[in-house]
């Protein structure tokens, strides 16, 4: 098994970059970072250049889908095996990647080709583990990982820290480009599934992941906050989502209800309510329009 880790950039902390690299780079044998534009991509190059990565410097931000796939175009041009997908600000636990590979491989054995296989990552800001998660009927099980040390099926993970080979890629193809950013992962292991092909997560793989610039408390529970423009994307995505064949009818339910919580929560408890407001709605009309790819304003 010959992993590439593929990083992809935007704005990022350049410490943190550089934590992130530093803790993959001994456990794979190669590193492609794929900055999308960045104000400060000159930092990025230099800390690129100490780790012996490479870098696809973008001149403009052409969202996460078409990054990856660049980094997947680089890994079949290098004749690696497998990607490891990683966001700029989770790191990995030494041996993480190679309990991945163990795990695939046997689940291989066990299931014939699986279609991907990822971490129990932590998230930071809420400081909660991952769950897995399964639709049955119309209803959806989470499913805690906790005290496990068997690989568990989950009808998605994350793209960050999970481990995909490239000919499984060949098969169901790469990332939807038109959904620039948000639900991005979860299309691809819908489709995957579709397909044939089951996801895992790994509860004795640890990773640190940051979703979002914060939180915020809904009763006891706690919400992540991005930017006012990653409600729209969220939403648009996720109204697309759920008409498409490859989205099992729970799912199709919980990207509805979850876009109408997010016009509630999102528009009482977070920062700048009526531009979230406006972006929404944007959201909702762009989906059904099919005017999919880079948010451009203005556009009808």
């Amino acid at each position: 098994m010959r992993i590439v880790a593929v990083v992809v950039t935007y704005n990022p902390d350049v410490a943190l970059l550089a934590e992130v690299l530093q803790s993959v780079g001994p456990q794979v044998q190669g590193i492609v970072v794929v900055d999308n534009g960045s104000g400060n991509a000159n930092e990025i190059r230099g800390i690129v250049r100490a780790t012996a990565a490479h870098v696809i410097a973008n001149k403009h931000n052409f969202g996460i889908a078409a990054a990856q796939n660049q980094g997947l175009a680089f890994a079949r041009a290098e004749g690696y095996s497998h990607i490891l997908l990683l966001d700029q600000d989770t790191t990995s636990a030494p041996g993480v990647v190679g309990d991945l590979s163990r795990n695939l491989q046997a689940l291989e054995i066990e299931h014939g080709a699986v279609a991907a296989i990822g971490p129990a990552y932590y998230e930071l800001n809420s400081k909660r583990q991952t769950r897995a998660y399964r639709a049955k009927g119309l209803r959806i099980s989470r499913v805690s990982l906790r005290g496990r040390s068997q690989p568990m099926e989950s009808d998605f993970i994350i793209a960050s820290g999970s481990l995909i080979s490239l000919a499984i890629m060949e098969i169901v193809g790469g990332f939807k480009e038109e959904l620039f950013i948000d639900l991005v992962d979860v299309e691809w292991c819908f489709r995957a599934r579709a397909a044939g092909y089951r996801c895992f997560l790994s509860p004795t793989a640890a990773v640190d992941h940051r979703l979002g610039s914060g939180t915020v408390g809904i009763g006891s529970r706690r919400i992540a906050v991005h930017v006012p423009i990653r409600n729209y994307y969220w939403i648009r995505n996720a109204l697309w989502l759920a008409r498409q064949p490859c989205t099992a009818p729970a799912w199709k339910l919980y990207f509805i209800s979850r876009s109408l919580a997010f016009l509630a929560t999102y528009t009482t408890v977070a920062d700048k309510p009526a531009l979230r407001l406006q972006l929404m709605c944007r959201g909702i009309w762009d989906s059904f329009s099919g005017n999919l790819g880079c948010f451009k304003r203005g556009r009808a």
